[in-house]
């Protein structure tokens, strides 16, 4: 079935299921259900109400907020609260399941489907005597496009994104700042893993979890690991 059949599809099934509404309620969540759809990437209350804009009708966001609340009661909508995100929504269609990777740099969210993943999922369901009703997988990461900006031969460590590893390549401050990092064991060829760069970074040094501000930070330069 074609894509625009689907939506003319959803629509119907729209209308029957709020005709118990007011005309006016029933008109304005048409309005924002037929833009919803043409949306084909996860959408904010705030992205839909633009987009709606830009078709020349300003609706206030607490109403949208509403109706894509109505939307998920109603089986039409998923919202999705991914990490470090603010909350999104997405079309559900029937019968159709996706899995996403998350981009922690830009916020990309990129939907894949693989039959031989799905499958190993019911195999492992299957084996310890559970019932899967739904599941959902987040791969969280960086995306082809951040990578590719990042792609330089060492960059500072303020910019590494938490859950990567990296290699210490050089420093940019002089020897008091290169002793101090030194008794922290932070040398040129060591390997760090960023455990969170929101305010203080913190890295994993052998095993060890060291605070570094954010002004320090920025004098030692990295290259990530394959």
């Amino acid at each position: 079935m074609l894509m625009h059949e689907i939506h003319q599809r959803e629509q119907e099934n729209l209308k029957r299921l709020i005709g118990h509404l007011p005309e006016e309620e029933r008109e304005f969540l048409l309005r924002v259900f037929e833009t919803f759809l043409e949306c084909e990437e996860h959408i904010s209350p705030e992205g839909l109400q633009e987009a709606l804009v830009q078709k020349g009708r300003l609706e206030p966001l607490e109403r949208i907020h509403e109706a894509l609340e109505l939307f998920c009661r109603l089986g039409f909508a998923q919202k999705k609260e991914f990490l470090g995100q603010a909350p999104v929504y997405e079309h559900r269609h029937l019968g159709e399941h996706h899995d996403h990777l998350i981009c922690t740099k830009c916020g990309r969210i990129q939907e894949f489907f693989l039959p031989h993943l799905e499958a190993l999922q019911d195999e492992i369901a299957k084996r310890y005597g559970f019932k899967p009703l739904d599941h959902r997988l987040e791969i969280y990461g960086l995306c082809e496009k951040c990578q590719a900006a990042r792609a330089r031969p060492a960059l500072p460590l303020v910019l590494v994104s938490s859950g990567e590893k990296v290699r210490v390549e050089r420093f940019l401050g002089g020897s008091k700042m290169q002793q101090r990092l030194a008794a922290m064991g932070i040398f040129p060829g060591e390997e760090l893993e960023v455990i969170n760069n929101c305010g203080p970074v913190i890295v994993s040094v052998k095993g060890t979890r060291l605070a570094l501000g954010q002004g320090l930070a920025q004098k030692i330069l990295v290259s990530p690991l394959d």
